[in-house]
């Protein structure tokens, strides 16, 4: 596949965007992070999101925000070259990753005084998704570093702003 740089092409204004987009008005209303999960899940089944429709670019990720709620909920895709690896690095007190075309890996982390130690990993393909609700408000839940193994396009839920997300050593 050709690497393109920029702005999504289409999406923005592809017929899925505004389905989604209602979809989330409703589930960030009054959010409840299980039925977000599973409604988002079945979402992504019936309405695929072209890949090819976001930025690829070489050696790293895009990042598009889809919608953004004003009580902070917000969806992000990520478009991944293969072989890109995230920081370690935390979220806000919800999180939720679902895959819907390619291969992630997920190693997740806790901290330890000062430190983060690795306590697990994990693969995610084709519509298997990660969620998790933390314990804080604060920007150090859900600790884990993301690695793409092949083109990987994974949609973000979080509830604030995921780029706030503490970054770990």
């Amino acid at each position: 596949m050709t690497i393109k740089q920029g702005v999504p092409k289409t999406y923005l204004n592809h017929s899925n965007q505004w389905k989604l987009k209602a979809l989330l008005e409703v589930l960030f209303k009054n959010p409840d992070p299980n039925q977000i999960t599973e409604e988002l899940s079945v979402f992504f089944k019936k309405h695929p999101i072209p890949m090819d429709d976001f930025p690829q670019l070489s050696g790293t990720y895009s990042r598009t925000i889809l919608f953004r709620n004003d009580n902070g909920y917000e969806a992000m895709a990520a478009c991944w070259s293969p072989g890109t690896t995230s920081s370690i690095h935390g979220h806000p007190k919800f999180a939720l990753i679902i895959v819907t075309q390619g291969r992630l890996g997920v190693d997740y982390y806790k901290k330890k005084g000062d430190q983060v130690v690795k306590t697990k990993s994990q693969f995610l393909s084709e519509f298997q998704f990660f969620s998790d609700i933390g314990k804080n408000e604060t920007f150090d839940n859900h600790i884990h570093k993301v690695h793409a193994y092949e083109e990987t396009l994974s949609i973000h839920i979080s509830s604030d702003d995921a780029a706030k997300g503490e970054i770990f050593k």
